[in-house]
């Protein structure tokens, strides 16, 4: 057993890791891009090793760590010879000191075992006002030196460098039958998004972060993500309309109503302007007796939400049910934590005056710009 685990909030970036081999476990945790630190702990038995290192995923879990497929990419400098064991992150700095995206790939693709490396990560590619065209059409074209990858990830891009919602992002249709194998697919930016038709067989994990998601794009997804029996991961930013997301509640109800993902674990719905009408989607739904994690977070949740929430036993039954980030009141908190003992209800950072009308309390999703 082996498990690759990281957290990633605005003040931190963490990874942890498990592995058992016979009645022994070693952690390996720290921050994201240096070696960490590892522990090691023997059991009695193999299979007491086994169950001692499920509960602390599950623990890791439920404090907001996600299951990744692959560690981290490592930023690639122009002339670096590659490892094939690792993923490879591409991106140009304000000063383009280490070369441009596409110098970059180009020196990339000349180096031994370049064809071997399984992970490939673009971040920031250039002008806030391009897209990750280029760079898509490079390693299309030289689709034999990326034959291995199994992880894409088009948009690892920080505030910093440029507001989510100002990233301006593409069309995947051709991309994607180029590379139908991959496992992993991360976007980030919903500017221009576009997936079109698409069939991943292989795929595991599909992750889209936008500050406003266009309805246009959640049909897309809902009528190819059939093609991916092996999905096990769905997490979709839906946004608000304030940055142009357009995502209606029906549209949401038609994508967990017609999902048929056998190996489905993990559904997020997350930093959505109408938060309370996708909760209350759930009401005894059937899709819930299939995963294990439902991921409200992020969004604008409040007490009408809280309400559906409690209204709703079969939520007892997941393992995870996670509403970090929202506008429920201290009351509201506190009788969802009583009544689930899987839920995490941290209102982090989000405020509001209680003491104004409800309709005159200006809310707000955790990431919008």
């Amino acid at each position: 057993m082996k498990e690759y685990l990281e957290y990633k909030d605005y003040e931190s970036q963490k990874f942890w890791q498990i592995q058992v081999v016979g009645n022994q476990f070693t952690v390996l945790y720290g921050k994201i891009g240096t070696d960490g630190r590892e522990q090691v702990k023997t059991f009695d038995s193999e299979e007491k090793a086994l169950k001692e290192a499920q509960k602390l995923v599950v623990q890791k879990i439920n404090k907001g760590y996600q299951r990744k497929l692959e560690p981290s990419a490592t930023e690639y400098k122009v002339g670096a010879k590659v490892n094939a064991s690792k993923g490879y992150k591409f991106f140009q700095d304000y000063d383009v000191t280490d070369g441009t995206v596409l110098e970059q790939l180009a020196s990339f693709i000349t180096q031994e075992n370049c064809d071997k490396v399984t992970k490939i990560v673009i971040g920031m590619w250039g002008e806030h006002d391009s897209g990750p065209d280029n760079a898509l059409d490079f390693i299309i074209a030289n689709k034999e030196k990326f034959k291995a990858v199994k992880h894409f990830y088009i948009g690892d891009i920080e505030s910093e460098e440029n507001e989510m919602s100002w990233i301006i992002q593409t069309g995947y249709e051709k991309f994607l039958k180029e590379f139908s194998n991959i496992e992993t697919l991360e976007l980030r930016g919903g500017n221009g998004l576009e997936l079109g038709k698409f069939n991943l067989p292989n795929l595991k994990q599909l992750r889209i972060e936008t500050g406003g998601m266009s309805n246009e794009l959640l049909e897309e997804i809902i009528a190819s993500v059939q093609n991916s029996p092996n999905l096990t991961h769905l997490e979709l930013w839906l946004g608000t309309e304030d940055y142009e997301g357009t995502v209606k509640a029906e549209t949401v109800e038609k994508l967990i109503s017609g999902m048929d993902l056998p190996k489905l674990k993990f559904l997020g719905l997350m930093n959505s302007d109408i938060q309370d009408q996708i909760v209350k989607l759930f009401k005894n739904h059937p899709i819930i007796d299939k995963i294990e994690t439902l991921d409200f977070s992020m969004g604008v949740l409040t007490n009408k939400g809280g309400e559906s929430l409690l209204a709703n036993d079969k939520l007892s039954t997941l393992k995870s049910l996670r509403c970090v980030f929202n506008f429920m009141t201290d009351e509201m908190i506190e009788k969802l934590t009583v009544k689930f003992k899987n839920g995490d209800f941290d209102r982090s950072w989000a405020e509001h005056d209680e003491d104004e009308d409800e309709e005159d309390r200006y809310y707000y999703v955790e990431v919008g710009e």
